[in-house]
């Protein structure tokens, strides 16, 4: 592939800040087969179906990065319970896989190249407390801090209870917290009991 080829593929990532989609390199004119040789060479990363980040920069990818091409992949999937709470501040080290919320009737594949836990949520509460979070790199969808508190401790069995402990001890100490908040929330998941529990 000639180099003005390159060229103009690492300038059409960089004004994207790095990231772009099969759609956006074709309505650019690179073609298919260019972009199959791109992988091949190392140039770009494939980070789902349809999406790339690019490599011939050597720009590092955001802190963020697996909540943003999560929500890249799935534009409708909001980010939950402990990946959240890392978000919020509540723990200081990312959690191993990534916790991701989809509606139940939502079955597009999410297919990264990092682990990923899904939990399905019925529609009447999966739009509720999501913030919307502008970056440079794309939008991130991620439940609020009380509502993502309250998701650990409904998912106290697969995170463990010494990390839920830890989460709602620093959710205690934070001054963003509405404790009346999270209990409406668990009263309604019929969590409310173990959650008062937790809170002490």
């Amino acid at each position: 592939m000639l180099q003005k080829t390159y060229d103009k593929v690492n300038a059409l990532f960089e004004k994207a800040h790095g990231y772009l989609s099969t759609r956006e390199l074709l309505e650019n004119r690179i073609t298919t087969i260019q972009i199959r040789s791109m992988l091949e060479d190392g140039k770009i990363e494939k980070i789902s179906h349809g999406h790339y980040w690019n490599r011939m920069s050597g720009r590092e990818k955001p802190d963020n990065y697996k909540m943003i091409e999560a929500c890249m992949t799935n534009p409708k999937a909001v980010i939950c319970s402990l990946s959240a709470c890392y978000y919020h501040g509540l723990i200081k080290q990312e959690p191993e896989k990534l916790y991701v919320a989809t509606a139940r009737t939502d079955r597009g594949e999410m297919k990264l190249s990092f682990p990923v836990s899904r939990h399905y949520f019925s529609l009447l509460s999966f739009d509720e407390d999501v913030l919307d979070v502008k970056t440079a790199y794309g939008n991130i969808k991620v439940y609020d801090i009380d509502r993502s508190v309250c998701d650990c401790i409904r998912l106290e069995k697969e995170i463990g209870r010494d990390k839920v402990e830890l989460v709602v001890e620093n959710y205690k100490k934070n001054e963003n917290k509405k404790p009346e908040h999270l209990l409406d929330y668990a009263d309604r998941m019929r969590f409310g009991k173990i959650t008062r529990d937790y809170l002490g």
